[in-house]
């Protein structure tokens, strides 16, 4: 069975499409598992809420989910006001109600973890499944986190949160999909922490979307090309969103 894996799509429309679209194109990809946050930063919270809806098998709890449907906290003004524009477009009441609710409701009632298996799937982390980040330089300055970690899981646990693709061994070391040739043969015994990265706000520099994908042997890496432009000028022209939630995926930062 071979899985798709994406997370933190950040109402990012078009390079979510971009990405179902690269997933499709595949052939052989027989489900979609998202790892959580649908909304926040960007313009199109209700669209990726309802492809995602209709396209995954599940979708987890976010950490920009929880804010919206609960409360903000530990926010940047940036995150925060984001936040803000999306409840003014979702939250259920006015026109269209019932489709808002059942958005709404679908979102507020997204688990927080699944099992399958050995391997769990979190948004941030299986010691604090929607807040704590688990960085690429945990392993070196925070090792005891990570042994921490493995502690709690049978074989490999996948994460998003921090938008920055990798894994990272029990050594411990961070390995950027880069360094693997955007591929990762599992071993037999071995545990590993697998960040999926993010659909709609990369942070490791590079602009594209990315994804995963999963197998019983191993795992793959995928960057998707999307019209980055089109969601800088959407951002720009939607009034609540700071500029900066668009420009900023010029750079993948």
């Amino acid at each position: 069975m071979k899985i798709a894996l994406i997370s933190d799509i950040h109402a990012n429309y078009e390079a979510l499409q971009a990405v179902f679209r690269d997933i499709q194109a595949q052939g052989d990809i027989e489900s979609v598992y998202c790892l959580g946050d649908l909304v926040g930063y960007g313009p199109d919270p209700e669209a990726c809420t309802d492809l995602v809806r209709e396209r995954c098998e599940f979708s987890l709890m976010g950490n920009h989910d929880f804010a919206l449907v609960n409360t903000v906290v530990g926010f940047n003004p940036i995150a925060a006001r984001a936040i803000t524009f999306t409840r003014v477009r979702m939250e259920p009441g006015g026109a269209d109600s019932d489709r808002k609710a059942a958005r709404w409701n679908w979102l507020r009632d997204n688990p927080e973890r699944r099992s399958l298996g050995q391997d769990l799937f979190v948004h941030a982390s299986p010691r604090d499944n929607i807040f704590e980040y688990v960085l690429p330089d945990d392993p070196v300055y925070d090792p005891s986190k990570i042994f921490a970690i493995f502690d709690m899981i049978e074989r490999n646990v996948y994460i998003g949160h921090t938008h920055r693709p990798g894994i990272i061994t029990q050594e411990p070391r961070f390995y950027a999909p880069e360094e693997l040739g955007m591929e990762y043969a599992f071993e037999p015994g071995e545990k590993l922490i697998i960040n999926v990265s993010s659909v709609g706000q990369p942070r490791d520099r590079d602009p594209r979307a990315c994804y995963a994908t999963l197998e019983e042997d191993g795992l793959a890496y995928h960057r998707v090309e999307y019209d980055v432009e089109s969601v800088v000028a959407k951002v720009e022209e939607t009034e609540g969103l700071d500029d900066r939630c668009g420009t900023r995926l010029r750079e993948g930062r």
